[in-house]
Parts: C-alpha cells; structure tokens; sequence
C-alpha cells in the first residue's frame, strides 16, 4: 500500500527529471549553435612601475658635477637648490653613491633611495651621510631627507642665506634680514671671546635651520626643543681637534631680545674657542659656568635677570649643597636653566677672588688634565670645599 507521502513525493521528482532534461537540452543546444569552448576570463593586473635608476644615477652625476666645476643652476627644483647652496657656502669634494630602493615605487613611477653622500665645508674634514634622496619618474632628483639617526646637512635641506667674515661663517635658512642679524651677533660673539680667550686664528661657524636642531644633529624629536643652541664637532665625535660648529635653535633664540641672543651666541663661541666639546677633563660647572663669564663679562644686566632662576630656588629651598654635575646640566631638567646661572655665579666667585686671570688659569689648567683640587689651590689657594662654601653663601646673600 502506497502511503500519503510516497504520492506527495512523486511530483516532484517528476519536477527534477523534467528540469535535468531542459538543462541537458540546452547544452546540447549551445553546442550546436558554435557557441564555442568557454575559457575563463583572465584576471587583470597593473603594470609593473620600475625605478629608472640609470636616470638617478646620472642626476646625482651631474648634480656632483655640477658642484665640481660650479656649474650655474638653472632652475628652482631640489638639485639646482643644492648647487646653489653649495657654491654660496664653498662647499666642495661632492661624492653621491646610489645604494637601493628604500621602499616601493610609486604608481606615478617616483621613488626614495639611500645614496651615500660626502662633502667638505672649507676648515672642516670630508663629511659622509647615508641620505634619503627623492626621485622623480626620469630619475630627476626632487628633495633630501635623512633617517633617523643620521644629521642632514643644512646645504642639502632648503635654501640657505650665507655671511662670512675672516672669522666667521654663518649659514641660516631664513630671510636675509634675519641672516644679516645671525652674522653681526657671530662677529660681537668672536670679539667678545678674544678679550678672555687667546684664541688665536678665530673660526665660528654657526648653522641655523628652520626647524629645531634634532635632524641637523641626527637626534630623536624633541631633543634639542628648548635650547637655544649647541657646540657639537661637525662628525658627532668627540675626537679632540675635531672642527666644530654651532646650531642654533630658531624657535627658542628667535625669542630672545637682542642682549639675550648675543649672550647665547657668545656662550657658544666660548665653547668652540676652548675645544669644550671635546675635552673630558674639565667639571661640567666650570665648563659652563667659564662660557657664561665670558658671556656676561660686560652685561650690565641685573642678577634678577641674569641669575633669576636660581635665586629663586634659593629662595625656596636654600642653596644647593653641591655645584652642579652632569646629571643636573640636562636639557629635560625640570630647572634646566638655573644650573647655568649657579655654575656662572661660581665662576663670579672665583673671579673675584682671585682675578680674571686666575679664572682663565684655572680653566686652561683644568683642560690640559691638571685635578681640580690642584688646579685651584695653585690658582686661588684654596680648594673645592671652601669654593663651595663661598658659592653657597655667595647664592644666599645675593637671595635675600
């Protein structure tokens, strides 16, 4: 006996057989009518952009060149910039090696690549970076960068305003207002050292770029945001001997009035008068406290303005127990500032104990590796603790 659902299924497998056969007979019909093998679509992909190296190659070429037999730039893109830059500057003994790729080439066909680049400012030795150099579809070059790590040189980086004296080479990205203002404080700077300092055949030379002193020194952001400048050799070594150069920080100089800046500047050129950079033997206070001496030498400014921040410390805490350290002389201090007031103040004192003379013996002592100890007793005849004593006391009258 055939149950309810066996006759309810029947239909439709009627229904299925009916569809397989029109499916079949369609096929078949497709076939007849030459409709051909059915191929499946080819997917399509975007043609592959390569690097014209061998232009690059030939745009560094000439750009070497270029500098080489000072070639007069005819243009306003990144290599007829830096050619231009470099003959202001006297920049010379250009190399560029192309490296590699540093990436993927974009669709429009331009890339970024590490080139290896040397190059000589007059007085300095030959400088070597491994750069990011930009280039376009041809291979033409379209702009500078550095890696982290690695300094970018101002010549290489936009274009520069340059004022030299015998003595002096300043070289700013800014207007040339603002360089000429840069030059005059360099050549006061020179001056003003060589009253202290016998420095004999004075050379300064001050970098200013347009943002901040953390790529031009190879630094991670944020490093340098609130100083007003720094003496550093131009490798970032700290080979005695080794050229150095000043960096001024824009955006914190900037806001100085005119006594202000010329007492950093001149600060700076104490440093690079004496080697500072490159000379471990001397304290870190007298180090400072000698280039703010000299900075401050001829100010008739009060101490509330030359000594504030740490007199009013004083006046909150009392005077320091001790002179101030490397750990205390750092940017990110929460009291940097005051450090360079206290170290000058004990340069004032030693100055007017014993004379001027006897401060720059000091110093000069100190330098060729002669303890501190020895140093003063020999100068001022007393030594560090009762040094301390009357910086103490010195900083607790001058509070009041």
């Amino acid at each position: 006996m055939r149950t309810i659902g066996s006759l309810l299924s029947r239909p439709v497998l009627i229904g299925a057989a009916l569809v397989l056969v029109m499916l079949l007979a369609g096929f078949v019909g497709w076939r007849l009518t030459g409709g051909g093998e059915y191929v499946a679509p080819t997917p399509t992909t975007a043609p592959v952009v390569r690097a014209d190296t061998a232009g690059a190659r030939a745009s560094l070429e000439e750009l070497v060149a270029g500098v080489r037999e000072g070639a007069e730039p005819d243009g306003e893109d990144a290599a007829s910039l830096a050619l231009r830059n470099a003959h202001a500057i006297g920049i010379g003994e250009v190399t560029a090696r192309y490296v590699a790729e540093a990436g993927n080439v974009d669709p429009d066909g331009s890339w970024t690549a590490d080139v290896e680049m040397s190059w000589r400012t007059p007085g300095d030795p030959v400088l070597s970076e491994e750069l990011k150099v930009g280039f376009g579809p041809e291979g033409e070059i379209t702009g500078f960068s550095a890696a982290q790590g690695t300094r970018m040189p101002l010549w290489l980086s936009g274009p520069v305003e340059v004022r030299r004296t015998s003595s002096t080479l300043v070289v700013v990205q800014a207007s040339a207002e603002q360089a000429d203002r840069y030059g005059e404080l360099a050549t006061t700077a020179v001056a003003e050292v060589r009253k202290v300092v016998d420095w004999k055949n004075p050379r300064l030379v001050l970098e200013v770029p347009a943002t901040g002193l953390d790529a031009a020194l190879g630094a991670q952001q944020g490093t340098y945001s609130s100083v007003a400048a720094v003496t550093a050799t131009v490798d970032g070594s700290t080979k005695t001997g080794t050229p150095l150069h000043v960096w001024v920080n824009q955006g914190v100089i900037g806001n100085l009035d005119a006594p202000g800046a010329q007492v950093v500047i001149t600060h700076e050129a104490a440093h690079a008068a004496t080697d500072a950079p490159t000379n471990p033997n001397r304290p870190m206070w007298l180090v400072e406290g000698f280039a703010d001496y000299v900075a401050l030498r001829d100010t008739k400014l009060p101490l509330s303005k030359t000594a504030g921040q740490i007199l009013a410390q004083v006046r909150e805490n009392g005077a320091p127990e001790h002179l101030p350290g490397k750990t205390e002389f750092n940017s990110r201090s929460e009291h940097f500032g005051a450090e360079y007031e206290a170290a000058w103040l004990a340069c004032e004192v030693l100055a007017e104990a014993g004379g001027e003379k006897a401060l720059v013996d000091l110093y000069e002592e100190t330098g060729r590796g002669v303890p501190l100890e020895k140093a003063l007793q020999a100068s001022f005849g007393f030594g560090e603790d009762e040094l301390t004593a009357r910086w103490r006391t010195h900083l607790s009258d001058s509070a009041r």
